[in-house]
């Protein structure tokens, strides 16, 4: 495992500036579904929300109502990350952020001035299905955006860098939150909960102006037959001339991937993606990662920490408020370590492994402890190691489950069917996003401390999983992973398990220039393999 150097990460900043600038921006995304995560489960709790719409939060209904009002947005998500992969692909990486921001922006407007001179919450939905459309198209193109645009030294750290983003949305609207329950007291007053849904317009200012200045995808401009706008897109992410020697070299090597795809249809590239055992498992490998990503529980507790602080022991509403926004720091704190110190150097792999160890031991602990030692409405021991568990439980999602999903799911899916597979891997999560956010309140209420024993349980399963069917894709180039799924896939993610014997370095060194289960969906050309010097 390579060894961690804060001086190497800084050369790196300078070296790739250009690419880091674009990750920034493009990131903004992630901020976006982040903020309306960790607002939504605070708004909730604000006497003046539930008096804007008359609701009761001790009335039998109201864990229903809840879980309505928080999915409907993922309901939204889940056909933007949908619509993703015509959009993306119609009309390009840039313009498919810009356009989906537009529609975010006017669904937080609607959302924004909902419940004047009415209790009905039917705006309210609209403009969270509006704005969730928006969000599921943003978070399904970043990922492949940044991926196609990032240098593989750095790729990984890009990548992840939309869920730091995400983490730092999510904790800035918990402090919203809770600011505002500090400084307005008024139970009446909607100005409380109006506040953190016209903030979370920010973040979309940012990306939408941003954007603007950035370049197109050079893959995505190649897959168009528009090889001179490639090179200059390509030269200027890397900070290099269109002339360079690198520069010119990967352009060829992206223009081989890509020869005989480019004009492949919807139905063509569907059969693509399940042609043959190989493509198969590629193509439900993005799928299966998002899946597991949501049933860590970092959902339920993203959207209902304050209720959940509550039923651990932590009384008072900003009490909860507060232990949320901690909640929120150590997200961003841990996230941004892991990405700068873990993604690139102990791998993908590992990272998910000892996230899902963590994780599990966490959950367990919480699961247990509230059945053992139900909540007084006293800190005593127990409550207070149970919630140094939740945080516990962020520090181990943070540098592995959190971002890695993401990664991986952007750096598998074959270029000339990423579009398809990461609107596939996104419809998944949002979906099961859905699920979480509608049943979580339902669960802790009735199932109560069975919710953890769960979660707990199943990050034991994708830990597994993780060892026996992920590959380790850390410094391949993105035309040669596909190499990671030949042969035995079992065998071979085993062997990338052992460090020394990870194949992923021998690919460090050598790129192929056929993708061999693309080739079998495609038209049919030889791969070649030869030897280049590591840039």
């Amino acid at each position: 495992m390579a060894k961690f150097s804060m001086g190497e990460v800084w050369s790196d900043v300078k070296r790739y500036r250009r690419a880091y600038l674009l990750t920034a921006v493009a990131s903004f995304g992630g901020m976006l579904f982040g903020w309306d995560t960790g607002l939504i489960g605070g708004v909730l709790t604000m006497d003046a929300f539930q008096h804007s719409f008359n609701l009761d939060p001790n009335s039998s209904g109201f864990a229903n109502l809840q879980g309505n009002i928080v999915s409907v947005l993922q309901a939204g998500c889940f056909f933007g990350a949908l619509a993703s992969f015509y959009v993306s692909d119609t009309f390009g990486r840039k313009w498919a952020l810009i356009s989906a921001d537009v529609i975010f922006i006017i669904g937080s407007i609607v959302q924004t001035t909902c419940a004047i001179g009415t209790t009905s919450l039917t705006q309210l939905y609209v403009g969270r299905v509006i704005g969730g459309f928006g969000v599921g198209l943003i978070s399904a193109v970043v990922p492949t955006y940044i991926g196609e645009n990032a240098p593989r030294a750095i790729r990984g750290r890009c990548i992840g860098c939309m869920q730091l983003f995400n983490v730092i949305g999510i904790c800035l609207s918990f402090f919203v939150n809770y600011g505002i329950a500090l400084d307005i007291t008024s139970p009446t007053d909607s100005t409380k909960w109006r506040v953190p849904f016209a903030l979370q317009m920010l973040p979309g200012a940012f990306l939408l102006v941003g954007m603007f200045f950035q370049n197109e995808s050079p893959r995505w401009l190649v897959e168009k037959n528009r090889i001179s706008d490639a090179a200059q897109a390509l030269a200027h992410v890397r900070g290099k001339g269109v002339e360079d020697t690198e520069v010119t070299q990967e352009l060829d090597e992206i223009i081989a991937d890509f020869n005989g795809h480019e004009k492949m249809p919807m139905t063509a590239q569907l059969k693509a993606a399940c042609s043959g055992k190989k493509m198969l498992y590629r193509s439900s490998f993005v799928v299966i990662l998002m899946f597991w990503q949501q049933w860590t529980g970092t959902n339920s507790i993203n959207y209902y920490a304050p209720q959940i602080f509550k039923q651990i022991g932590l009384t008072g509403n900003s009490s909860g408020l507060f232990a949320t926004g901690i909640y929120g720091i150590v997200k961003i704190v841990v996230t941004a370590i892991g990405l700068m110190a873990f993604t690139e150097q102990l791998g993908r792999k590992w990272c998910l492994i000892f996230s899902s160890i963590g994780q599990a031991f966490a959950m367990f602990y919480i699961g247990v402890n509230q059945a053992v030692h139900p909540p007084t409405g006293e800190l005593d021991g127990n409550a207070v190691f149970a919630i140094i568990c939740v945080y516990l439980f962020v520090v181990f999602y943070s540098f592995g489950w959190g971002p890695i999903p993401f990664v991986l799911a952007s750096e598998c899916s074959p270029n000339h069917v990423r579009s398809l597979l990461m609107a596939a891997s996104l419809c998944t999560q949002w979906l099961l996003n859905f699920v979480i956010a509608k049943i979580t309140p339902l669960m802790l209420s009735d199932i109560t401390y069975g919710t953890f024993l769960l979660f707990g349980s199943l990050c034991l399963v994708m830990g597994i999983w993780t060892v026996f069917c992920v590959p380790e894709t850390k410094g391949v180039r993105l035309e040669s992973v596909g190499e990671l799924f030949e042969g035995s896939i079992i065998q071979g993610c085993l062997q990338d398990t052992i460090p020394s014997k990870c194949r992923a370095k021998q690919l460090r060194h050598h790129h192929a220039t056929g993708d061999t289960d693309s080739i079998r969906g495609g038209v049919g050309k030889g791969a070649r393999v030869e030897q280049i010097e590591d840039v």
